[in-house]
């Protein structure tokens, strides 16, 4: 049997001597006997980042030692290949390792091939290496809520909230932190003083057991059969359903979560709190369903899934705009279902209502023109991809509406235009998915 252990050992001891190039070939063979090995994955990152440290990378050179890898990675991703994918966006990041899009490309396929550690090492140790990612922070949160390693999971939800403090997945997560009891020091616990007065040990213990989310399987195990005994003698305690509920969503039992929750919701229909977490959670069961879709290869049911998920998006949002028609947040939500859903009217009706929330103005223009696009209305949706632009500033948008630009132009006959909008994007980032091909493409023709 090969001693992996080792191998990192050595791999860490080339950094130190800074001989990258055999750091990086040593992360690599271990990753091929092992491709989810996270220790693995953040070394080599690691690696990366450190070399990068003493000579920035030419951007000319990247592309040209890893521009044939990083184009093979989006078509085996478009083939839903994505182990092979994520083996091409490896071979170009070690190229260019500060690539936003090379990263986030790579770490999304690695989850997609179900390698969720490895996954998760990239995009945490990414959203160390450039905090202002704000999708690599939340993609590392959620995926180290998934673990149950809430207060890591906390830090990264902070990061983003230091992006765009009105994220709301990030503001959601960390209120989600906050009930499961992860938040210690925020202030919405007094836990010290709490236990100042507390007499009763044993009662300390129990509130605290019960409190915690970060279990070991064993415990979760142990309480989630202690809870359910009582269940069985308490049946309509609502507490006590939505108790065992966390404790089903610990153990990865979401299903078994959801069935608690709208027992739970029957019972107490007027308590907002718990049908929202009970739609959440009836979200993330369905994207579970696409995502085993996707590790098992099936297309067809991983586009029934996905469909599904839509349409559940949508009626979730619609129930929740019912109560709070002034949530332009929701309807921003709202109308990105329906536009997947290729409900072009309904979802501009929503979108043009989401535009007035100024958190979700730049994403909301975007979307719009994504809408009108599809309308072939060509012209409007220009206008809002422009309007998306000017918004979004120098954040990752700005790069996502300069390809809608130029991809519309090239698509109107509008060469010209088209190159100068590439070309923009080539100034920011030459990784970004096929602008360097696209260019080489319209100057060409």
């Amino acid at each position: 049997m090969v001693d992996l252990a080792k191998y990192l050992e050595n791999a860490a001891d080339a950094v130190k001597r800074r001989n990258y190039a055999i750091a990086v070939k040593t992360y690599l063979q271990v990753l091929q006997f092992q491709p989810d090995y996270g220790e693995a994955r953040e070394g080599l990152q690691r690696a990366l980042f450190t070399k990068v440290a003493q000579k920035k990378p030419s951007k000319i050179g990247a592309l040209l030692g890893g521009g044939f890898s990083l184009l093979s990675g989006h078509v085996l991703k478009l083939l839903g290949r994505h182990a092979a994918a994520a083996r091409s966006f490896q071979r170009y990041v070690v190229a260019d390792p500060l690539s936003e899009g090379g990263n986030l490309a790579l770490a999304t396929s690695l989850q997609r091939a179900g390698l969720r550690r490895s996954a998760l090492a990239v995009f945490a140790s990414y959203a160390q290496q450039q905090p202002r990612c704000l999708p690599a922070c939340r993609a590392a949160g959620a995926l180290l809520y998934e673990q149950g390693k809430l207060p890591q999971a906390l830090e990264m939800y902070e990061m983003a909230l230091k992006v765009d403090p009105r994220d709301q997945e990030a503001l959601k997560a960390r209120k989600n932190l906050a009930a499961e009891g992860a938040l210690k020091s925020s202030g919405i616990e007094t836990a010290q003083s709490a236990r100042d007065l507390m007499k009763d040990k044993g009662l300390q213990q129990k509130i605290e057991a019960q409190q915690r989310l970060q279990l070991s399987p064993e415990e979760i195990a142990r309480e989630l059969d202690k809870s359910e005994a009582e269940l069985q003698q308490r049946p309509d305690d609502v507490a006590l359903l939505r108790r065992v509920a966390r404790l089903r969503e610990a153990g990865k039992d979401l299903k078994g979560a959801v069935d608690c929750l709208e027992r739970a919701a029957t019972l107490a229909p007027q308590d907002q709190e718990l049908l929202d977490t009970c739609g959440d959670l009836r979200l993330r069961l369905q994207e579970q369903y696409v995502q085993k879709a996707l590790a098992r290869k099936d297309g067809a049911a991983a586009e029934r899934a996905e469909q599904a998920l839509q349409q559940a998006r949508a009626a979730e949002y619609r129930r929740r705009i019912e109560r709070n028609p002034a949530d332009f947040g929701l309807r921003f939500q709202l109308g990105s279902a329906l536009l997947e859903l290729k409900e072009l009217d309904a979802a501009i009706a929503e979108l043009q209502q989401a535009v007035k929330d100024p958190r979700r103005k730049a994403e909301s223009q975007f979307m719009l023109g994504k809408a009108f696009r599809q309308k072939n209305l060509g012209d409007l949706a220009l206008g809002q991809f422009e309007k998306a632009l000017q918004a979004a500033g120098q954040g990752p948008l700005a790069k996502d509406a300069l390809y809608e630009m130029g991809s519309l132009c090239e698509q109107l006959g509008k060469r010209d235009v088209a190159l100068q909008h590439f070309a923009r994007i080539l100034e920011q980032d030459i990784g970004y998915r096929d602008v360097a091909q696209r260019i080489e493409s319209l100057r060409a023709s």
